[in-house]
């Protein structure tokens, strides 16, 4: 495919059908919580409005609850059936994946999906994989931890049971040893380790991807490429799925196998942590499949934006495929004030996710409404790098801050070799949305410094001040480099 001819910047349509339609159908989608109506091992109750207890899970009824040991609230999505887990079934735990919801040096969070009679949701974890593997139960060397689960009805794919299980109070940079389900059936036993303690300048990497969307194969292919260079956490930019309320490209998208088979093992052992694109839509579907930090009074039980730390890194992702008037201001004010709470003596690295790109020279083109939205805040707060998706190509902008005088167009800073920053010059916006949807075009604008029309992902290692960046493609060459310290 030739490179379109650079793209005029412009306010695109926000997929406003897909958003009505996603609104419509998941009307009860918010952020109210229910109750916990019945006290049960592991969760504190909370007095919220009551809801409708799950399928095989009593009368219990909850929405919001504290996982044991955990300082931080689970809230669910209203409208679903939810409670929590028991022993109850022999259904094989699948789609296991692990995230963050709390504090990345010190706990997890596991989902994973079974039949729907199964109710059982028990995670058994500790450090001796002899003794995960042997347990049927908490033993002297294996703990246990019960979760919650719930039945949602997205529009295709019909009733689908999942379960998620909250593990906190762990040690920093250690690994885990883990199965899922219950004494009907378990799942294999998986490794994942908690990130390194906050603050730590010891070197870690980082990976970036999105846009998988038609080709689920191509994901699982690039997650065996940065798994095998060692990634810690992958980051994806959005549009996992075609559609978010098709429950069986869900299943596709857990299910592909890379280029070496299975990536089973790869989901359940490297934190996925995601955001909201247009193709998601919100759908329940996305919602109840994924963990995430849950933001205080932002709508979706809280997981339309929300923020977390690694190491001396800080993460902010936002939502930004929305018909919500008002969503994107109230979402500035959530960035601004995240971002002015964070040390940068000891967080010396802050990086933004969403799926839109503010600088784009391919199909969709430059968002001019994030970019007056948000762009004065990453310029206020000296955000490192932006990582979006939604136009299916790699492109990494030069180093912007402020906007050249009565335009639009933000100005190109101080840059270094390979287009790098200098001495926090700017901020870099980078497209990675090469990661199976069919691929767009490459263009090239004034703020351009690598435009690619190719499958790729993006692995960062940081030590310290010291920054180096690597984009791949999918077979396995370097797409774009370059190293920074501050």
């Amino acid at each position: 495919m030739s490179p379109p001819s650079t793209p005029s910047p412009r306010r695109p349509e926000r997929h406003l059908w897909l958003g009505r339609l996603s609104l419509a159908l998941l009307a009860t989608c918010g952020a109210a919580g229910i109750a916990l109506a019945a006290s049960a091992a592991g969760c504190k109750s909370d007095d919220t409005t009551a809801g409708t207890g799950g399928a095989g899970g009593g009368s219990t009824t909850f929405g919001t609850y504290t996982p044991e040991g955990c300082g931080y609230a689970v809230t669910l999505p209203t409208g679903i059936e939810a409670a929590l887990g028991d022993d109850v079934g022999t259904g094989a735990p699948a789609h296991v994946h692990v995230s963050y919801a709390g504090p990345t040096d010190s706990s997890f969070a596991v989902n994973w999906q079974t039949d729907q009679a199964t109710t059982a949701t028990t995670i058994l974890y500790g450090t001796d994989e002899a003794a995960v593997t042997a347990a049927t139960a908490a033993t002297g060397s294996v703990l246990a931890q019960r979760g919650h689960t719930a039945v949602y009805t997205g529009l295709l794919g019909g009733p689908t049971r999942v379960h998620e299980a909250h593990v906190c109070g762990l040690a920093a940079d250690t690994s885990y040893y883990y199965k899922v389900g219950g004494t009907g059936a378990w799942s294999p036993v998986y490794s994942v380790a908690t990130g390194p303690i906050i603050g730590s300048t010891a070197s870690y990497r980082i990976a970036v991807l999105g846009d998988s969307r038609d080709d689920p194969g191509v994901f699982a292919s690039l997650e065996e490429l940065l798994y095998a260079q060692g990634a810690e956490l992958v980051m994806f930019t959005g549009d996992a799925v075609q559609m978010g309320v098709d429950q069986n490209l869900w299943s596709a998208f857990f299910e592909a196998p890379g280029a070496n088979g299975s990536i089973a093992s790869i989901l359940a052992g490297v934190p996925l942590m995601v955001s909201n694109g247009n193709h998601e839509a919100l759908a329940v579907n996305y919602l109840m499949q994924f963990a995430m930090p849950q933001a205080s009074g932002n709508g979706s039980a809280g997981k339309e934006w929300y923020s977390f730390d690694y190491a001396n890194a800080h993460f902010v992702v936002l939502n930004d495929t929305t018909a919500t008037p008002g969503l994107l201001d109230e979402q500035a004010a959530f960035l601004a004030a995240d971002l002015a709470a964070v040390d940068r003596q000891t967080t010396p690295w802050v990086f933004a996710m969403h799926h839109r790109g503010l600088y784009s020279c391919s199909n969709h083109g430059s968002d001019l409404d994030l970019r007056d939205k948000w762009q004065p805040i990453y310029d206020q707060y000296a955000v490192d790098a932006v990582f979006n998706g939604h136009d299916h190509n790699y492109e990494r902008s030069l180093p912007i801050r402020g906007f050249d005088p009565g335009t639009t167009d933000g100005t190109v800073a101080a840059t270094g070799a390979n287009g790098a920053p200098v001495a926090s010059s700017g901020t870099v916006y980078v497209v990675a949305g090469g990661a199976g949807a069919p691929l767009y075009g490459s263009g090239t604008c004034y703020h351009t410094q690598v435009s690619e029309s190719v499958r790729n992902y993006v692995l960062l290692e940081i030590a310290g001040t010291t920054l180096s960046w690597r984009a791949y493609r999918l077979d396995g060459t370097l797409l774009d480099s370059f190293d920074y310290t501050k």
